[in-house]
């Protein structure tokens, strides 16, 4: 399948209905999010060819969702670009990519203008307002290319970049709906009977990956145009929210806002985290406070989503009879191959820490222009994700931390992750971070 067929499904089977919300109010059915999306894809493929990047520069709107379908319609690929990096990141990622066009909102003009002239494969900068508008209008509202092969790339998507510069994964159509299938079959329930899903990562994030799966089952997604908890919570109360996905730190923020008991949030039914592990304290107070609806997914950019899934029953389990589960990431995805091996590529005994390594479907076509980061993440037939666990007899696996993060004191490995799930434990701690200092003596 290719992204843009989402649409063209939906269109044809609920055309009227809402396929996205803004958090002002504004709705855009699945045809006109169908429509103006190749409408976009007809300009991009009138002004350029089949191959080209486009970057966006945007927080979260209509029009960033209509290039994530829309610019690979155009057999192009959406260059993703966190709005949180300084200009002199910015530039260094476009220029990267060899981007041919930049998409971006009002809020960034003056950013654009500023580093402009140090773009150097850029032709077009489009801002997303009426010139955005301008660009697309009265182009035909068909996808311009009936045939594609889903290997094409069709995101790619910057990784943090803790050591050195970002790595662009590249995302292709068959990686992002490896993802989006594997996290429907592994973690199956009850749909209900009026879905709405809150979007409040960026989506520049990989969690848009979890869009495409709302949009994939027919369901409208109220986007929120960045993350205030105060606002979350107001959202799922006047839009009664079903379904949700927070990063832990975002979970953490709700529960220590004092205004969190005014708000009706008895709707939701499924709250989804991940994106970092999780204090086991944080989990234990926010299933005291949201009830049975939890769920976990551990991934990365370069997975196009979650291989590892925690179910609501895993956490209720945990809840009751079994606390060490909620230090768990859950079982492997019934669609992933994952093992986790030693530095020797060999799978270690149950209980032993070891790197996690994946292979399948879902896993990033490759970095752009990085043969090195390529060469170094791909070996044996496995990709390398760099994350430390270890997985017990039942298949529960425990996220033990960043291979790069750990600690060796007097010649024993130290993971920061410890420290601070003992920090997370004092009344007085809200937030914890442990690393490593250089030591005379331990090293």
């Amino acid at each position: 399948m290719l992204l843009h067929e989402i649409l063209r499904f939906n269109r044809r089977r609920r055309g009227s209905a809402r396929a996205l919300i803004t958090d002002d109010g504004r709705t855009l059915s699945f045809a006109a999010l169908h429509d103006r999306s190749m409408q976009l894809a007809q300009a991009l493929c009138h002004s350029g060819q089949a191959g080209d990047h486009v970057a966006i520069l945007a927080d979260n709107q209509p029009a960033y969702v209509e290039a994530y379908y829309g610019v690979p319609a155009a057999r192009q690929r959406l260059v993703f670009l966190n709005y949180r990096l300084a200009a002199p990141e910015l530039v260094r990622i476009i220029n990267d990519a060899r981007a041919t066009t930049l998409l971006y909102a009002p809020a960034f003009a003056e950013t654009v203008a500023g580093m402009e002239s140090e773009l150097t494969t850029v032709q077009r900068t489009l801002c997303l307002g009426e010139p955005y508008e301008a660009f697309i209008r009265d182009r035909p509202t068909k996808a311009p290319y009936e045939q594609m092969a889903d290997t094409e790339v069709a995101w790619i998507i910057y990784t943090s970049g803790t050591t050195g510069m970002p790595k662009g994964a590249m995302l292709s159509h068959r990686n992002l709906f490896a993802a989006v299938f594997n996290a429907q079959a592994s973690q199956p329930g009850e749909a209900p009977q009026a879905p709405c899903f809150l979007f409040p990562f960026p989506l520049c994030h990989i969690a848009g990956y979890a869009l495409l799966g709302q949009h994939v089952s027919g369901n409208p997604v109220a986007l929120m145009t960045a993350y205030a908890p105060e606002r979350w919570m107001q959202m799922v109360d006047e839009l009664n929210i079903t379904g949700t996905a927070l990063a832990p730190t975002m979970i953490n923020m709700l529960l220590n806002h004092p205004d969190i008991h005014r708000y009706d949030l008895g709707s939701l039914t499924a709250l989804g985290y991940g994106a970092s592990s999780i204090p086991a304290e944080v989990l234990r107070k926010a299933m005291a406070r949201f009830g049975p609806v939890f769920t976990q997914g551990f991934g990365m950019t370069e997975l196009s989503g979650n291989v590892i899934f925690m179910s609501k029953a895993d956490h209720v389990r945990a809840d009751r009879e079994a606390p060490e589960l909620l230090r768990a990431a859950g079982k492997v995805g019934v669609l992933a191959e994952v093992a986790i091996v030693d530095d020797q590529g060999l799978e270690c005994a149950p209980g032993t820490p070891g790197e996690i390594v994946v292979r399948g479907d879902q896993v990033l076509t490759g970095y752009w222009n990085r043969p090195d980061a390529n060469a170094e993440a791909f070996r044996n037939g496995w990709f390398h994700t760099g994350d430390m666990a270890r997985m017990d007899e039942e298949g529960f696996v425990y996220i033990v931390d960043r291979k790069k993060d750990m600690i060796v004191s007097g010649a024993e490995n130290v993971y920061p992750r410890e420290g601070e799930e003992v920090l997370y434990q004092h009344v007085a701690v809200a937030e914890a971070a442990v690393f490593g200092v250089p030591d005379e003596h331990w090293g």
